[in-house]
């Protein structure tokens, strides 16, 4: 039996190869598309699993009430780790992690660690990291050891470092402090949330950083791991997370700040945090969802593709129902059958999805950054596939196998039969797959705009030509010498120094102002500038002056100067012009306004703009010079600063960027998205005009001989292709109306994410809904045309 079941599906395979291409190329574009989604998807939801500990381990995080609000922020105490395991038995170890930075140095060799981090010895047991050289039981019990990444050691000593003596050797950190080389460690595992390339002890920080160990220093992620069974039911979290809930209350006193525990394996998809209190690479479980989706309706409007076929075709297997009913067969039989080529089909289609997905990768990696493959040698995988193959055989075959074995065989054989039964539900089904893959095209529109409008949204500062470049060491006591040389340059317009370059300034602190109410308070945003930064920037007064070198009570250490925004002038209950004069206190120096700057984006904006207040403390250190650069002379300019850089700091190696393309990166998961979404949005409408393509080869073969009347009766070539073409139109019309109100909620929900954003616009969806109903006519016109243009005395001649 399964020998002529298998024979039967092989010969209408052969016999049907239009419609059996149509459904194995839209069924394998749409299993291609879902495939290398769930690979991006896995890849996203394995960060911090290889961890065998992972469902044990927490960071502490902390919801702090500061002037303004509640604000939760990922960074703890120096001392908290200890002390919580110190004081909960449930607590099996902690671990901290800190940031430091510099510059490595030995002999002639230097390297600057981009991401260097300071971490207790249980750091590697936590987070199964290995060392490749030394003992990660002895290391780091003195102050002045270091650990490399394999990558630094490679960068280091080059790639044959494992055949010489590294261990123990001097390496200067910033040409200050000597430290001692203790291990080598295998790189972080790319799906974790920690990256690393140098570490150093807390023992340093101990040493040269009395800060970190105070209270109040709110500097550190802390880390803890949960004995197994303090941690085995929720109800046991949860009672944990309650007694830790106000432990800092324990030492220190008036602290209303609250711990909270967030799972390991939620860091990098669900980390949500205010100051730019979280580091290392995270991603977005929103947008996750969002991919997750596409892949669902890409599959799901191939299902609708091969279930209209099947159900369109039913008259060509009316006969053949007919006459094995009229045998004795059984209906489950039949069942059987069907659901078997449908079996055949779907597994066709898979083999033919790998190959598909093989070809597209290379094209997914760059729109996705991330270096996806197939895991063939995963039996997981395989096991995937064969569930995925067997749940698609059966949404595939399950409708069309009842509704062809439904067919009464008297009917049938008498002749009188017509498929006149499940027409609404095909066209149902095209007016759904439509509507799905014009929501998806309005999306990417959509999400186009909002990127192009945040790209060229005037930021209140001018961000073209303007370069940063980062100070380090000592050049950050000598800010003014390199800018002084820096303006020399031909190709500089003009230079500033400050503590920030523009790009997400998050450095807030509370303020004391004149007028002000009891209980009335609020973070404001600062940095440290000289007097050219106006001008470099290209910001603009609202009211008063600039700062000025010039006038000495402008960086007095008795009475400041202050410049603010227009925001903070607001908030303080002061018009840009009342603000004049006005008192402040910031930081402990009492001032007064001199000046207000029309508002400006210091962050991107997903945020309102907030108050900003600006200092000029030339004595203190600057981290940036920023320099405007004339137009045109660009990478000559650059060439130029960097000799100047490496003149006044000979070791440090300079680090620069453009302002404009840092702020565009604030956008990579919008940007990334957005591509993605626009080749799935591609796709949809290909694998829905495949199956409208389909069906209208089947309408034209069953209305050939009236077609064949027509022409002989007179019609034209156009009044043909009208007639094919009008009721498949209509459909989609149909799903045009059912597509746009779905897609303007969800995407107006999206746009809330944005502070400053566009609105949705009607030419979006009637420019989506012409764009669809062109490329259907014109998939619907190549069989219509061939249709009409066909000899009706062919048509009319033959039964």
């Amino acid at each position: 039996m399964f020998r002529s079941y298998l024979s039967i599906a092989i010969r209408n395979l052969f016999k049907n190869k239009v419609s059996s291409s149509i459904n194995i190329g839209g069924l394998a574009l749409g299993i291609a598309c879902c495939l290398m989604i769930a690979l991006y998807i896995y890849d996203e939801l394995s960060y911090d699993r290889f961890n065998p500990n992972f469902q044990h381990i927490y960071r502490v995080t902390e919801k702090q009430k500061q002037p303004g609000g509640i604000f939760n922020v990922a960074v703890t105490p120096g001392p908290l780790a200890a002390a919580l395991a110190k004081d909960f038995p449930e607590v099996e170890k902690t671990t901290r992690i800190g940031r430091w930075g510099g510059l490595l140095t030995q002999n002639e060799q230097a390297q600057e660690a981009e991401q260097m981090l300071i971490v207790d010895p249980s750091f590697f047991p936590m987070f199964s990291l290995s060392l490749l050289v030394g003992n990660p039981k002895a290391v780091f019990n003195s102050p002045d050891e270091v650990i490399f990444s394999e990558a630094m050691a490679i960068k280091f000593f080059g790639e044959d470092w494992r055949q010489k003596e590294v261990l123990d050797q001097a390496i200067s950190l910033n040409n200050e402090k000597t430290l001692k080389l203790v291990g080598v460690a295998q790189n972080p595992p790319l799906n974790s949330h920690i990256q690393f390339d140098v570490l150093l002890p807390f023992a340093f920080v101990d040493r040269y950083d009395e800060w970190g160990n105070k209270w109040n220093s709110n500097s550190y992620h802390t880390y803890l791991q949960l004995r197994s069974d303090a941690a085995s039911t929720p109800t046991d979290l949860l009672a944990f997370g309650k007694k830790i809930k106000n432990q800092l209350k324990q030492y220190d006193a008036g602290n209303e700040t609250q711990l909270l525990l967030q799972p390991l394996a939620d860091i990098y998809l669900h980390s949500k945090f205010d100051f730019q209190t979280d580091w290392g690479p995270r991603g977005d479980i929103f947008y996750l969802r969002i991919l997750a989706l596409v892949g669902l309706i890409v599959l799901v409007i191939a299902i609708v593709n091969f279930i209209n076929l099947a159900t369109a075709r039913a008259a060509q297997r009316a006969k053949e129902v007919g006459v094995r009913k009229t045998v004795g067969a059984p209906r489950s039989s039949l069942v059987v059958q069907f659901l078997g080529e449908a079996l055949l089909m779907t597994s066709l289609a898979v083999g033919v999805a790998l190959v598909v997905a093989e070809i597209m990768l290379p094209l997914f990696t760059i729109l996705s950054d991330k270096a996806l493959r197939i895991p063939y040698q995963a039996p997981a995988f395989w096991l995937s596939l064969a569930l995925m193959t067997g749940l698609v055989s059966l949404l595939t075959g399950l409708y069309p196998a009842f509704f062809l074995s439904s067919f009464r065989p008297a009917r049938v054989l008498k002749g009188t039969f017509q498929v006149r039964t499940g027409k609404g539900f095909r066209q149902s089904l095209v007016v759904g797959q439509f509507a799905l893959s014009i929501a998806l095209i309005v999306a990417t529109l959509v999400i186009y705009q909002q990127l192009t409008y945040l790209q060229h949204t005037k930021l209140g500062f001018d961000q073209s030509n303007l370069v940063y470049v980062r100070l380090k060491g000592d050049l950050r006591g000598k800010a003014n010498v390199f800018k002084a040389e820096i303006e020399k340059i031909a190709g500089v317009a003009s230079a500033a120094v400050a503590t920030s370059n523009l790009v997400d300034v998050a450095n807030s602190s509370g303020v004391e102002w004149e007028g002000q109410t009891p209980k009335d308070e609020f973070l404001m945003t600062h940095t440290n500038v000289d007097p050219d930064f106006i001008p470099t920037t290209g910001m603009s007064m609202a009211s008063g002056r600039n700062f000025s070198a010039k006038i000495t009570s402008d960086t007095s250490s008795l009475n400041a100067a202050y410049l603010i925004n227009e925001t903070a002038a607001k908030r303080m209950g002061w018009t840009a012009s009342s603000a004049l004069g006005k008192s402040i206190n910031f930081w402990g120096l009492k001032g007064n306004v001199i000046g207000v700057v029309k508002d400006f984006h210091f962050r991107p904006l997903r945020t309102s703009i907030e108050p900003f207040i600006l200092r000029y403390r030339p004595l203190e250190f600057y981290f940036t010079l920023l320099v405007k650069t004339r137009p045109g002379a660009g990478s000559s300019t650059l060439a130029d600063i960097s000799k100047v850089y490496k003149k006044l700091d000979p070791t440090n190696p300079i680090s620069y960027g453009f302002v404009n393309e840092d702020l565009n990166l604030q956008y990579k998961a919008e940007q990334r998205i957005g591509r993605i979404m626009l080749c799935f949005a591609i796709l949809t409408i290909l694998v829905s005009c495949l199956g409208l393509f389909g069906l209208t080869v089947f309408t034209a073969e069953q209305r050939v001989k009236e077609i064949g009347v027509r022409k002989v009766l007179g019609a034209s070539v156009a009044s043909i292709m009208g007639l094919l073409a009008k009721d498949f139109i209509k459909l989609v019309v149909i799903a045009i109306l059912v597509a746009s109100p779905l897609a303007w909620y969800a995407m107006n929900q999206w746009l809330q994410g944005f502070a400053y954003r566009i609105e949705l616009q009607w030419w979006m969806f009637a420019l989506t809904g012409l764009l669809a109903v062109g490329i259907a006519f014109l998939t619907i016109s190549v069989q219509s045309l061939k249709a009409a243009l066909v000899n009706p005395v062919k048509s009319l001649r033959s039964e």
